[in-house]
This record gives C-alpha cells, sequence and structure tokens, in this order.
C-alpha cells in the first residue's frame, strides 16, 4: 500500500506546487516546498515500513 500511495503524495505535491507558481508563487519558495514535502512523505513512507517490519523475523 505504501508502494502505491508514496508516488500519489509525490504527483499531488508536484500539481499543488505548480499551481502556487502560476498564482504568483517565487520559485524558490516553490521549490522549497517540493524539497520539504518529498523529505516528510520520505520519512513517513519509511517510517511506516519500520514500524510494519519491527517484529518481522
Amino acid at each position: 500500500m505504501i508502494v502505491l500511495i508514496g508516488p500519489v503524495f509525490f504527483i499531488i505535491l508536484i500539481l499543488v506546487a505548480v499551481r502556487l507558481q502560476k498564482r504568483g508563487l517565487a520559485g524558490w519558495k516553490a521549490t522549497l516546498l517540493v524539497v520539504v514535502g518529498s523529505g516528510i512523505i520520505l520519512l513517513g513512507m519509511f517510517g511506516l515500513l519500520f514500524v510494519g517490519f519491527r517484529n518481522f523475523g
């Protein structure tokens, strides 16, 4: 399930950043949004994996 939801979050993040940039947000702020958002998504995905496999084996 994480494998399916992760890419969807990335696509939504990029679409939101592009939409905000078209509304007048500065380019560096949109880039910062994507970098921070990607980090949060990755931390969340790996965190769920670690919790899920904690008692495995």
